[in-house]
């Protein structure tokens, strides 16, 4: 069991990577802690005004997070100082989906935690060249170190990430898990979130 002192230590080196915020969260599955991580961005430009939904595949585990979050999202609840109602279901996206799973086996194989990339990329970057175009909103958020029954639990305990999470301006979602044994976390979680 995790001292308090031991989840202290883990909130702000989750802090320190990401600049995002990071939390309490459950017990992570593997590795040496936990972090976590939200990102969100308005008013994107796209080439294309194709709503097409892209490859409708999904692991059992992106399914579940995919699950865990529309049930989340049914709830109304508080995210630190913001108030939201239940918000719609999201939908899957496999262009999102793309972008989720190569930026967390990226952070996986580089050993890296964080929203940008190693070689610079951004999410609005990575979900563009995934094939997520004509977008209007993005979000997203990150995990690592959790398994699949507790991730969606520690976005929502995290205010900023709670807040990506049931924001109802989003409609659709891709996730992205990675399992790399011998890693800092062991498991690499992406949450990419948008509206087009």
């Amino acid at each position: 069991m995790k001292t308090p002192l031991t989840f202290l230590t883990i909130g702000f080196f989750a802090l320190a990577l990401t600049a995002c915020g990071g939390a309490n969260l459950p017990s992570p599955s593997a590795g040496a802690g936990a972090a976590v991580g939200s990102s969100e961005v308005s008013g994107g430009l796209g080439a294309s005004s194709s709503k097409d939904a892209g490859p409708q595949d999904m692991t059992a585990e992106e399914r579940m997070v995919l699950e865990q979050t529309n049930k989340a999202r049914a709830v109304a609840r508080t995210c630190g100082d913001q108030q939201f109602a239940a918000a719609g279901p999201l939908t899957w996206n496999g262009y999102l989906a793309k972008s989720a799973r190569a930026h967390s086996q990226d952070m996986a194989d580089k050993s890296y935690f964080s929203h940008v990339g190693l070689d610079g990329s951004t999410m609005i970057k990575r979900d563009e060249a995934a094939g997520y175009s004509a977008w209007q909103e993005l979000g997203e958020n990150i995990a690592a170190g959790y398994a699949v029954a507790v991730v969606v639990q520690g976005w929502i305990d995290s205010p900023s990430h709670c807040k990506t999470l049931m924001d109802p301006k989003y409609k659709e979602l891709g996730v992205g898990y990675v399992y790399k044994q011998g890693t800092q976390y062991g498991t690499y979680w992406t949450q990419e979130y948008g509206t087009r």
